[in-house]
């Protein structure tokens, strides 16, 4: 990504976070994860769910595909052990508005929500941009 985009990027979520509130912020960016989420990868999580007895068995089989999901005692996690996006990855932690998680987080509310078939929650635990050791993710199904 070039120094131009990420400094667009930046100026566009430090715009977000000066003039508008936290909801919005997270619905904007949330949309914007909905659009990158993998159309063929949701349709592949919905074949697991419709072929498992319930949503343990789901996760368990997904997480055989989906290596950053897990279970850790009763929750489910997509945890990331560096930043994946390709927009922002570049840029170093902390320098950036962690506002920009909401995108993934929409990303896997886009997957769960697709397979399952019914809305959920995602919860922002850790965030690499925030300064985490790593992004951590919760699922509320």
């Amino acid at each position: 990504m070039s120094k131009r985009m990420e400094k667009w990027i930046d100026s566009l979520l430090n715009s977000l976070d000066k003039n508008t509130d936290e909801k919005t912020r997270a619905k904007i960016l949330e949309q914007c994860g909905r659009h990158c989420q993998s159309q063929s990868f949701v349709r592949k999580a919905r074949r697991i769910f419709q072929q498992s007895k319930n949503v343990d068995e789901f996760i368990e089989k997904l997480s055989q595909t989906y290596k950053h999901l897990h279970r850790e005692g009763g929750n489910f996690y997509i945890t990331y052990p560096r930043c994946y996006c390709s927009f922002v990855n570049k840029i170093p932690p902390k320098k950036l508005s962690w506002t920009y998680c909401n995108c993934s987080r929409g990303w896997a509310k886009e997957l769960f929500e697709g397979a399952l078939g019914h809305p959920i929650e995602v919860i922002l635990e850790k965030s690499i941009v925030r300064g985490d050791d790593q992004c951590k993710f919760r699922i509320l199904l």
